[in-house]
Parts: C-alpha cells; structure tokens; sequence
C-alpha cells in the first residue's frame, strides 16, 4: 500500500471514529447512525483482517444488507425510514474510500439499492443526500466503456447521471446544492481517454441548454398579462436561476463544449436584458466563469476569434446606466475579464480593443455616485495592467521577431489614443473623480514604460502645470500629482522626464519654473536608469550650490537651504546605481575618483556614496543570478549578459576602491562605519582570489606593523588603547569568507598570536576568526586540518578570557566540538567546566549559546568516541560518560559552580530525557535532590528549577515514587518570598496536581502545609471559572512564546499569583473601579486638598514598559542604536538628510497662511483672545561611545517609583505596596535558570 492509501485509510478512520463519539448526542439522528456503526463493527470485528480493502467490503456489504432491511424487496418503497437513512449515511462515507474497480464491476447492484432512497415519497433531505453522495462516488469511478455502455448493459450510468442532473433543479436548496457539487466532481475526475474532455460533458451541457432554453421561450410565450403576476414571475425567475447555477458549476469545471459556447453566451445575454437585476446579474457571474474557464484551460481554442470578438463587443452593448449601482459593478467584472481572458490568445487585438473600453467608462467616469467612478477607474487600471501584456510592448528587434512591425504601430496608436483620452479626462468635466483619473494615468506610464513617451508627454505636462501653480484645487491632489510623475520617472527614466520638466535648480532659465520638489521623487522612483543623468545633470548642480556655502552665514536660512538641496541630489545617487543601463559607459575612473575623494573629504556623504558603490555590485549580482527574471521588458532592455560584463568591469576597480574603503574604515569611529564594511564585502564578492590574497597580504602587513607599534607604546607605559589593530582585526575577519585556502595559514597565526591579546576588543574579533571561517566549507577543512592548534590555543587561553569577549569564545568552541574526530573527545571534558560555568553568565547571548555547546558536547559524545586524558586507561565516549564529567561540578568549590552545574543537568535531562538509561536519570536526580535542602538559595533556586523540568519531562514511572520525598524538600522554601521562590515551589505543587492527582499529592503532603494545598486548590477552580467565563465573553489572549520547549518548561507561569490573599485582593477589585493617581513630587496625596478630584481617575493609568520606551525610543529621531546596540544621541546638523527640510516649509503662500492661523490668536470663552503655546524642545549635543566605554547608567535608573510597578529587584514581579505593579512579560531564554 502506498503513502497516498494509507492518508486515504487514515481518513476514513478518522472519518468513522467522529461518528463513533456520537453515541451520546443530543441530536437523535447522529446517536442513531453512530449505534448503527458500531453494532456493525462488532458484528465485523470477527472478520477483521489486515488488509484494509477486505475490511471495507465487509463495511460496505454490513451496510448494504441494513439497506436491504429497510426497503420492502417487493415495491421497493422504504418501510424503515431512520434505518435507511444511517444505512445511506454510512456508505456515502465508505464509499469514497472504496476501491473504484469495485465500484465499477458492482454498479448495477448498488445502483438499484440506491435508487429508492431518492425515488421514494418518504425520503428526506438527509436521505437523499447521503444517497447523492453515494451516487457521485459510484459515477466518478466509471471508466470510458461503461459510460459508453459498449456492453449494451440496461442499467448505466448514464441512467444514473439523469437523475442526479434532475436533483440539480429540485426546489430543495441543500438537495440541489448536494447535487450540484456531485455534478462539478464527476466533471473534475473525467476517466482515462485521449481527450481531457469528460465523456458525459456533451450530455450534461446539453441537459443544461436544454433546461435553460425550454424556460426562456416558455418566458417569452407568456402574455403581458402572465408577466405581471408576481407568482409566475417568481416561479420563472427561479427556474432560470437554478438553471443558471447548473450551467455556471459546469462552467467552471472547464468543460462546456467549446462548440456550445456561442450558444450559451446568446442565452446569457438575452437573460441580460431582463428587467430583474439578480437575474442579470447572476448572468454577469456566469459570464465571468466563463471567460475564467477559457482564461485556464484549452478550451477556448475550438472558439473562433470573431466569435469572441462578437461576445465581447456584445457585453460592451449592456452597458447599464451610470446611476445603476447595483448593475454596474457586475458589468464591469465581465469587460475586465473579458479583457484580460482576450489578451491571453490575442494580445495585440486585446491592446487595439482597450480605447474602446476607455470611451465605454468615460460614462461612468463622470457619475456623481461616487461607487460608480470608482469602479471604472478600477475597471481601467486592471484593463491596462493585465490586458496589455509586456510582450507586446518590445520593439520587433527586442522580441526577436514575436512582434512585427505592424503590430507595434497598432500599439503606438493605441497609446496615442489613450493620451488623448487623458487629456480629455484631465479637464473640467471630469473634476468630481480627479483623483481616480491621476491614478490611472500613473498606472499606464508605470506599464507602458518607455513605450510611454513621447505620446503621453501631453497628460504629464498637464500634470506638471498643477504642481506647480499649487492652486487651492490642486493642492488636496499632490500625493496623486506626485505619483503621477513618480511613476513616470519610473517607466520613462528620468532622463526622459527631466529633458521634459527641467528641474531648473540654480535659475538658468526663467521662463521655466523651478522644480526643486522632484528631487525626492527623483529618489523614490529612479531604478534601472542611467547614470550619466547623475552626472549630467545633478552632479554639476549640487557643486554649484556647494560653492555657495561659505557666502553665506552659517545660520542663515538660504544656507540651510541650499545644504538640503544638496543632500537631496547627493540622496538619489544610490537609486541611480540600482542596476544602470551604462554602467561601463559612465562609471569612468574620473567619476570613480571623484567619489573616492568625497570619501575622504565630505564625512557625511559617506553613507551615501558607500551604499551607493555597494549597490553597483549587489544589484548585479542580484539580476545574473534570476532575479527580475519575470521582467520581460528589463530583460530586454538589459540582458543578463549585459550585466555579467558589468561585474567583470567592476572587478578591474575593485581593488582600487578596497583600498580607499580599508582606509575610510580605519578613519571611522567604530560605532558607525558598520556600512563601511558591508560595502566591503560586496566588493570582495566580485574581487579575483589573486587580488584577494594581495590585498590580504597588505593588511597582514600593516596588522603586524600596528601590533609591534601598540606592544612599543604598552611597554613605555603609554595608557593609549590599541585601536588600529582592531580595526584591521575586523577587516580580516570581514575577509575571512573570500580568502583562497593559500592564506589560511597566516589567518590560523594570526588567530594564535591575538586570541591572548590583553585588549578585549582584539580578543573579540580574534574569536570571530574561527567562526566566520566555519561558515564556509573550506574553512571547515582548514580548521579540521589546524583542530590539533586550534584546541591547544583554546585551552592554554582558557584562564585570560575577557568577559565581553566569551559569547565569541563560545562560538569558536561550538564549531571545534562539532568538527572534533572521534579520538580527540577529551577536548571536550577539558572545557566542560568553562561552559557549565558560562550557562550563569549574565549576558543573554554567552547563556543561550553555553546551552547549545552543552546539548552539542552531549550529542558529539553520544556518537561515540574516545577520550584520552594522558593518564590512565582510555575512556569510550558516551552520553552516559558525559553526565559523570558534568557531575565533576557538583563538588565545586564555589556555590556558584554547584548552582550552574545544577542548571546544566536540567537543561540535558530535559533534551536527553528520551534516550537516557533510568538508572543515569534516577542517580542524577537523587545527587541533585539533596540540593534543595541547602542553605545557599543560589543553589537551592537552580534545584527548585531542576526539579520543575523532572516534574513536567520525565516519565511518570520514575516520577511517581519520588514525589513523597520530594514534596517536604520543596516545601521547605514554600515561606520564601526572595527570589520568586515561594511562586516557583507553588507552580510545581500545581504541575503535580495535574499530573498525580490532588488526592496522591494531599495523601504525601505535610499536615502543617495543608493550608497551601487547600488555597492551590480554590485557586485553580476560580481559575478555571474566570477561563470558561472569558472564553464566552472574550478571544482567547496569545500565551507567551519561548524559544525552546526548554525554556517553556522551566520558565511557563512563573509569574502565576503567588500570595495566599488572592481571594482578598480579587475582592478588592471588584469593589472598587477608580483609582488614584500619585504626585510626581515627594509628599503624599493629600485627600482633603481641593485638587486632589484631578488625581482620581476611572480608569487605570497607562504604565509604560521598558518594550514600550525602547519602541519609542527607536521611533525618535533624536536617538539611534549603533551595530553594537549602543544607544546614540544624535545632534540635529544642519542639511543633515531628510531630518529638516527647509524647502518644506517654502512650498507656496498657502503654508504661511496655514502656519499665521495655526499660531495665531483664537477667541476662547467670554470671546477673550488666546494665544497658542508652542512647545520648543532643546537640541541635544551629540554623542558617541566608543566600543570599549561602558554604558551609561541613568541617573533614575534606580529610583523607586511610588506607584510599586518599579524594577523592584526582579523582572515581571508585582511592585511595591504602593499598587499593583505592572506585571513583566514571561521570562525568555534562559536568564533565570
């Protein structure tokens, strides 16, 4: 049996184990039909065999012989009609499980089984749905013989088709829609033949034709008299809806008969003409369907293309009234999928018919019903997007031939055409949809691109004139105007649109305007463009402006705007270099040096001008290896090969610029020249492994230079930090990916002579050597080569490790242990104390990765192995050997080293706790155990959380025996507040209870702590009372998320109610809704004070969490947080970016007036002026820290707030008696182990 069988089984299981639960419903009929099944089970259960088909059949005949039973054998009427009707329901059910060659050889005997319980009187709808179910699972597993009845057999299934497409009109809707999905399965599961068309689809339509016309001329043989009578109407109406339903499942099916299409449309659009609009609407949705169908499958190819053209041109003739909502929405539906379902088979026909389509909802352009307009422009921007495939927009020498010439001046006339609708639609008489029109204008310059120009240079130029007078009316449409222009950039290039609409900057013509308010469209828009636009025509203008600088005062306004000017020109060089089209041409060494030298001399255009070069290559590299490849127009415009010439032309100058960024990064602050190195490394990318190895050869140079220099100055007492060596160690270790396996062996001595190094910040970088070597696979090779040294420098280092620097030890220490052979797992006991020690650490990241090397140390030794101390016998490798090493730590002399080893057995019981002996597990919990009645609360705490994860991990067999003992100890911290450590010990009484039971956990529980059981257990029914409650009235909240199954089980519910007075303090909730809210000052709040009503509120006052100021934080532009996570004060410079731009503030006269009322005088009560206050906040001086400089500490940072939601001393906990503090999140990682 194969995978999809055994899902196919397992369903059914499932199916019938659901029915089997409803024994005890409510409902009659489901506790009927599930006694039924298992009645038949059991009568089964003796012929029960492993194969699953044979266990079907006796279903199926279990299930027949009930059927049997209740229709009388003589008239074939059902005389027992409940049991009928389970019988039924049980084989609909095992029916579409059976085999389907089962089905086919007895088809006749279940057919005429199956026949009374829909041709019987006394059938109900659940009846003769079960039975159209069993039916369609009979008719889908026919093949092509018996639906062509080639044996000349009576019964067919044919006959049984006819019945079911009768169903299909029944006046019963769940009847007719059992029916109707029964039709559109047996449509989607034809049986094998050379056509993909169904056997019985010609029959199927025709019924349906058949069904469709009889109504239609019945509709038209009535008399005016007949048609006014609300019941015949009602009953017409209905019949062609139901008729409309069939045809609309067999539709979308895709087999309506290509031959029959023309006909169908011809009734759907005579139904169009009625005057019901669910009836011409309903049609619209058949229509849809269709031209759906044809869009997906290969049945519009029998279609003749005048015949498309004529049903199109034919919907175009239904255009309902521009005031109809209800019509309207359903008729734009069918052109535009009309359209785009054209455009697939007759794409330039498809473009010629799109003017057509623009006269036809100029109409509703101009409705006042603000839907309407809508829907048209909608209707145009899906016409233009998806019916102009891109294609058809290549030149004949692009498409290699696919489009002749005729074919793409019928394209350029189109567009001539639609330029001058837009002018048309640009006037007066379109001004109630304004926008609408704007953006549908943006999305044709966005898919016509350059094909765009210069037909539509009109309707821009139009644009352009209402940007710029910024009148009263054109104003509210600037984010329209400017998408407009934007999206023309976009398609156009920029090139094009400034040779049209000259930004004119510095003045030099008059009779143009200026055009400053490009510039960031310029920047949002411009991709794939030139970069001699750049250079042509902005570079010289942001000179001409900087030459004016020192003219003028440095606080002067035309200072500061002329500094933003320059910051936006400079703004839009990156986007220039996404992707240019003449990039050999114009990335000359001039402009090269150019840019090299700002680099030097303009600090503040470096992270342009670096994000700039980076872009060059990165966007190159993104296009040779797929990306845009779906972007037929940009691949013809610009062929991958075109681009794989760009990156060798780049190659030839990347040495050159790396050695201008090696020292820009050297001239850096360390704290913001992360930018720096990523361009860096996108050069050394596409740099040849020779020039690699050069370069790498000259910083090694200039390394060894640095560190003689450094260790000079360490030696004369000179108290300078060393700064360059750390700064080529990051260069190096940025090189590390892209260096050929020559020069590994002076990175290996280069690791060797550093990682000792005094200075943490060498020490740091010296780690991430090894780490970043592991990311590649020759480096995995060289460090398995250099294992042997490498673990020898990481012992004999073991002892100078710099606390900032031990998360990238550890690193280095993970990738050498998962690369260790097998003979050299004595490494591993060498370090296991370090990184025990290290699961204490109090940074999150050194925790979080001490428990990887410990899970991977586990795993490596589980593998097998020896390990070889140099004295005594040789050891094998095992997880069990491991947990004796970790044991070691046990008998530390510090508590602190007990404590950690402690919180390492936790963690590997927890990940080993499948694959361990019990004999190892019960030896390891007895040690630990003893712990938890130790005076150190240190250890007692990482007891506590040890014993948490045996309780919810390990198997109940070992557990059960060891909770008596357990209970005592745990109890004997149960009066602990310090420490969470009366919660904790509460929480795993709790977690015992769940799974023990309450009476196991009473029987073993100390007579002096019952009180404790007793308030646990009233908590959890209240509890469990709030939930039911909640989930009534209230979504369930999201729990929290941990990053391991670990970290849920020791730390999930910590932070649970740990006091015994909850019901108290419950109460006192509900007794009072207000609260009070404390002065900021030192003395209390004085309730006899006249004021004290302002500091009584109803409801509770929002308190921020340090999440909720460190978001705000990230979201003021005042500060930043540097690659090291560092926090930055920025200090507003002036022309420092988009941060102040002054040309803002310029935009027209309207902005002053504006700006007049905003700060003007208003009229307040007893009609006395006031004025309006502004709130000016002082610039805060910049600054920076430098990587070794501590962070900080705020000058509040301790202070207690009175309210009690302060820090309190731990993390989530309530406060103090002030209030309620406000409760911490979940505790992640593993902090609190």
């Amino acid at each position: 049996m194969d995978a999809d069988q055994v899902a196919r089984m397992l369903e059914l299981e499932e199916k019938l184990a659901k029915i089997r639960q409803q024994v005890s419903s409510k409902l009659e009929n489901q506790k009927h039909i599930a006694l039924i099944l298992t009645a038949v089970e059991e009568n089964i259960k003796d012929h029960d065999t492993n194969d699953t088909a044979k266990n079907i059949v006796n279903y199926m005949v279990s299930f027949m012989t009930l059927l049997d039973q209740a229709v009388d054998p003589e008239t074939h009427a059902i005389k027992d009609l409940q049991l009928a009707t389970a019988a039924t329901y049980l084989m609909d059910v095992v029916f579409q499980y059976s085999a389907k060659q089962l089905l086919r050889s007895k088809f006749a005997e279940l057919l005429a089984k199956i026949a009374p319980c829909i041709t019987d009187e006394k059938a109900e709808p659940l009846l003769i749905r079960s039975a159209i179910g069993c039916l369609e699972s009979l008719l889908v597993a026919q093949d092509a013989q018996a639906w062509n009845n080639t044996h000349n057999l009576a019964i067919t299934p044919m006959r049984g088709l006819q019945g079911l497409l009768e169903l299909c009109l029944d006046p019963r809707p769940k009847i007719r829609k059992k029916a109707l999905e029964a039709i559109h399965k047996i449509l989607e599961n034809p049986p094998v033949a050379p056509t993909a068309e169904h056997v019985a689809a010609p029959a199927i339509c025709a019924f349906a034709s058949n069904q469709l016309t009889d109504v239609l001329n019945e509709l038209a043989g009535l008399s005016n008299r007949q048609l006014k009578s609300d019941t015949v109407k009602e009953d017409i109406n209905g019949r062609i809806i139901k008729s409309l339903r069939l045809v609309s499942t067999i539709v979308t099916t895709g087999q309506w008969p290509a031959a029959q299409i023309e006909q169908l449309c011809d009734m759907l659009l005579e139904i169009t003409k009625s005057s019901d609009q669910f009836l011409v609407s309903t049609s619209f949705e058949c229509f849809e369907k269709l031209f759906n169908s044809m869009a997906e499958t290969t049945a519009s190819a029998g279609l003749a293309e005048d015949k498309y053209i004529k049903v199109i041109d034919t919907i175009f003739q239904l255009k309902p009234a521009n005031t109809d909502t209800h019509l309207v929405g359903s008729w734009i539906a069918v052109v535009v999928k009309g359209m785009t379902t054209y455009a697939v088979g007759s794409p330039v026909k498809a473009v010629a018919k799109i003017p057509e389509v623009f006269e036809l909802m100029s109409t509703y352009l101009q409705s006042e019903t603000m839907e309407i307009s809508f829907s048209a422009s909608q209707c145009l921007i899906a016409v233009i997007s998806q019916a102009v495939r891109d294609e058809v927009l290549l030149t004949p020498e692009q498409s290699g031939g696919n489009i002749s010439k005729k074919d793409a001046k019928v394209v350029s006339g189109v567009i001539s055409t639609l330029a001058d609708a837009f002018s048309e639609f640009l006037t007066v008489r379109y001004t109630n949809c304004t926008k609408e029109i704007l953006n549908i204008l943006a999305a044709a310059f966005k898919k016509f691109r350059t094909r765009a120009g210069p037909a539509l240079f009109k309707p821009l130029q139009i644009v352009d004139n209402w940007r710029v007078a910024e009148q009263k009316e054109t104003m509210e449409l600037v984010s329209e105007i400017e998408l407009v222009i934007g999206s023309a950039i976009a398609g156009m290039g920029p090139d094009a649109v400034i040779e049209l609409l000259p930004l004119n900057l510095t003045g030099e013509n008059p009779d143009q305007p200026g055009r400053a308010w490009m510039l960031p469209l310029l920047r949002d828009y411009t991709r794939n463009a030139r970069i001699s636009t750049f250079i042509n025509d902005l570079l010289p203008a942001a000179k001409q402006f900087e030459s004016k600088f020192e003219s003028f005062p440095k606080e002067s306004v035309q200072l500061r705007i002329y500094q933003t000017i320059v910051d936006q020109i400079w703004s839009t060089l990156p986007h220039f270099a996404e992707l240019p089209l003449d990039l050999r041409e114009s990335f000359t060494d001039e402009f090269a040096s150019e840019l090299c030298s700002l680099l030097y001399s303009n600090t503040e255009l470096r992270t342009t001008i670096c994000h700039a070069l980076k872009m060059l290559v990165e966007s190159n590299i993104a296009y040779t290896e797929g990306a845009l490849a779906d972007d037929v127009i940009l691949q013809a415009t610009l062929p991958v090969d075109e681009c794989k010439k760009n990156l060798e032309y780049l190659t030839t100058k990347s040495v050159n610029i790396l050695a201008v960024l090696f020292n820009i990064f050297t001239q850096t602050a360390s704290n913001m020249r992360g930018y720096i190195l990523d361009t860096i490394e996108s050069y050394l990318k596409i740099t040849t492994p020779e020039d690699v190895e050069k370069t790498f050869n000259n910083v090694c140079g200039l390394l060894k230079g640095a560190m003689d220099k450094e260790s000079a100055e360490a030696a004369s007492n000179n108290n300078n930090k060393p700064q360059l060596t750390a700064t080529l160690l990051d260069i190096i270790v940025t090189m590390v990916g892209y260096l050929p396996a020559s020069c590994y062996g002076a990175l290996f001595m280069i690791f060797d002579q550093t990682v000792s190094s005094s200075d943490t910040l060498i020490q740091k970088r010296a780690y991430r050597i090894i780490s970043k070597l592991s990311e590649i696979s020759l480096g995995e090779e060289a460090i398995a080569n250099y294992l042997g040294e490498i673990e020898t420098i990481l012992l004999r280092n073991s002892n100078s490790v710099h606390t900032s620097a031990r998360s990238g030890r550890l690193a280095a220490i993970k990738t050498v242990v998962n690369l260790l052979p097998p003979d050299h797992m004595s490494f591993i006991v060498h370090v296991s104390a370090e990184i025990i020690l290290a699961t204490k650490d109090v940074n999150e990241k050194t925790r979080d990765l001490a428990f990887e090397v410990l899970i991977l140390m586990a795993q490596r030794m589980s593998n097998g192995g020896s390990i070889n101390m140099g004295e005594g016998p040789t050891q094998l490798a095992t997880l069990g050997e491991f947990f004796k090493i970790v044991s070691a730590g046990l008998i530390g002399e510090s508590q602190h080293m007990v404590s950690s080893t402690i919180t390492a057995f936790a963690c590997l019981v927890f990940e080993f706790r499948e694959s361990l002996s019990s004999d190892i597990v019960l030896e390891v919990y007895d040690t630990v155990e003893l712990y938890l009645t130790s005076n150190s609360r240190e250890i007692a705490k990482s007891a506590i959380g040890f014993a948490k994860v045996c309780v919810l991990g390990l198997p109940e067999e070992i557990m059960r025996p060891k909770v008596p003992a357990l209970i005592p100890k745990l109890l004997r911290w149960s009066h602990e507040h310090t420490g969470h450590f009366k919660a904790k010990v509460k929480h795993i009484i709790e977690r015992l209870i769940r799974r023990f039971g309450y009476e196991y956990v009473e029987a073993n529980f100390p007579q002096d702590d019952l009180k404790l059981l007793a308030n646990i257990r009233k908590t959890r029914n209240r509890n469990k009372k709030k939930d039911t409650t909640e989930e009534e009235s209230l979504p369930q909240a999201k729990g929290p998320k941990f990053m391991s199954a670990f970290d849920e089980a020791v730390y999930a519910s910590d932070g649970e109610s740990d006091g015994e007075n909850d019901d108290d303090e419950a109460q006192a909730g509900k007794r009072s809704k207000q609260y009070i809210i404390e002065k900021a000052g030192e003395n209390p709040l004085d309730l006899l004070d006249a004021d004290t009503l302002a500091h009584i509120s109803s409801t509770r006052p929002k308190k921020f969490s340090k999440k909720d100021q460190r978001k705000k934080l990230l979201q003021d532009d005042s500060f930043a947080f540097d690659d090291e996570g560092k926090l930055i004060v920025k200090g507003k410079k002036y022309g420092g970016g988009d941060e102040e731009d002054p040309l803002k503030a310029m935009t027209s006269g309207i902005n002053a007036y504006l700006e007049a009322v905003k700060t003007g005088p208003v009229r307040g009560q007893r009609n006395k002026l006031k004025f309006k206050k502004g709130h000016n906040g002082e610039d805060n001086d910049g600054f920076s820290d430098d990587e070794r400089s501590g962070p900080k500490r705020d000058a509040g940072r301790n202070r207690i707030d009175k309210r009690g939601g302060g820090r309190g001393g731990f993390r989530g906990g309530r406060g103090g008696r002030g209030g309620r503090g406000g409760r911490g999140g979940k505790f992640q990682s593993r902090r609190k182990l």
